[in-house]
């Protein structure tokens, strides 16, 4: 069962790669990464995951995979024993590259799809100095964050190509909120598929505010995230946004 985790202790001191939808591979800091949107079709036991290092120095990496979902507004990670990510640990040296297989430890899900989040750690790395001095001094550490989907057998992109049977879309819907911390964005999804904002923005023309330029963040199936707002925007200000690559268009508000 799925053991809930701070999405705080997770993400504490930490980077995060959240790469748009053009990127094949992301780099930041000394690795490569890719696919940076990874999937397990439902007819698969596993997937592919290739981690490169084009720098000077070996680099050690830890990779697990958490189950993921949306709270209150909020990403929400657990633990999980449903798919596990073998090596966990691996060593890479200057210009190699290394597979992680991100395998299936449980049938494929019911539901069309089902949200994890792939964490990638660099792990501190001990100096000579430090270490003759004795003590130990970690010289660099990232975290690499990507989104991971399972899907059901027959529901996954490549199963729908085949067939020719067109992808699902999200089913979004929008409100404006504002408390004691200001204004916030909020966006449900009513659709069995998630939906990935990108280029948002609250108004048009003059009145145009840019929410995110690039990716501003997930919302899956039958949940809601919400974000932070510089200011309250304009009574009747459309939102539009791109959904998954789609060219940006306006979605319609939340009726309540």
């Amino acid at each position: 069962m799925p053991r809930p985790i701070s999405s705080l202790l997770l993400l504490a001191a930490t980077a995060l790669l959240l790469a748009p939808a053009s990127a094949a591979a992301q780099q930041s800091g000394a690795i490569l990464i890719w696919p940076v949107h990874p999937v397990i079709e439902g007819e698969a036991g596993a997937a592919a995951l290739w981690i490169e290092n084009p720098g000077k120095a070996p680099v050690t990496l830890q990779t697990r995979i958490f189950a993921w979902s949306q709270e209150g507004g909020k990403n929400v990670y657990a633990a999980q024993d449903e798919l596990l990510a073998t090596p966990p640990i691996v060593t890479i040296d200057p210009g190699a590259r290394q597979l992680v297989r991100l395998t299936r430890t449980a049938p494929p899900p019911t539901e069309a799809e089902r949200a994890y989040r792939l964490i990638v750690d660099e792990l501190p790395v001990e100096s000579g100095d430090s270490a003759a001095a004795g003590g130990a001094t970690v010289t660099f550490r990232m975290r690499y964050s990507l989104p991971l989907f399972s899907y059901a057998r027959g529901a996954g992109p490549k199963a729908l190509a085949a067939r020719k049977t067109p992808q699902p879309a999200p089913r979004l819907s929008w409100s404006i909120g504002q408390d004691a911390g200001g204004a916030w964005l909020k966006v449900r999804n009513s659709g069995a598929v998630h939906a990935r904002l990108t280029d948002v923005a609250l108004g048009e023309g003059a009145a145009r505010h840019t929410v995110a330029a690039g990716l501003l963040g997930y919302v899956l199936p039958g949940r809601e995230a919400r974000w932070p707002l510089a200011g309250m925007p304009a009574s009747g200000a459309p939102l539009i946004l791109s959904v998954n690559g789609a060219p940006a268009g306006p979605i319609a508000p939340k009726s309540e």
